[in-house]
């Protein structure tokens, strides 16, 4: 949780995952503020999670992309989804907190 437990950095990750993978198009999905991203994105890079490299040879646009290790979160990720689509449809006929 340490290294990705606040917000913008599951939701990069999660973008990242869904085909995200230059500035641009994670700060117009994402709605964040550029300098956030900056950072998030540049700690993910610092953990190992997402590498950042030329778009192409000689390139100076750069994108993202997970790596192996960012990989391995697709399954927590899908997990917490799940876990959403279970629990926060929760209503009047369901008080007991069973998941629907």
């Amino acid at each position: 949780m340490d290294e990705v437990g606040d917000r913008w950095s599951l939701l990069i990750v999660w973008a990242a995952a869904n085909g995200t993978s230059r500035f641009d198009d994670f700060h117009r999905d994402l709605s964040v503020a550029r300098n956030i991203l900056s950072n998030r994105l540049r700690r993910l890079v610092d953990l190992g999670i997402l590498e950042k490299r030329p778009v192409r040879d000689g390139a100076r646009r750069m994108e993202y992309a997970l790596t192996r290790k960012g990989d391995a979160l697709r399954a927590v990720l899908h997990g917490l989804l799940d876990w959403g689509d279970s629990w926060a449809k929760r209503g009047p006929g369901n008080a007991e907190g069973r998941p629907q």
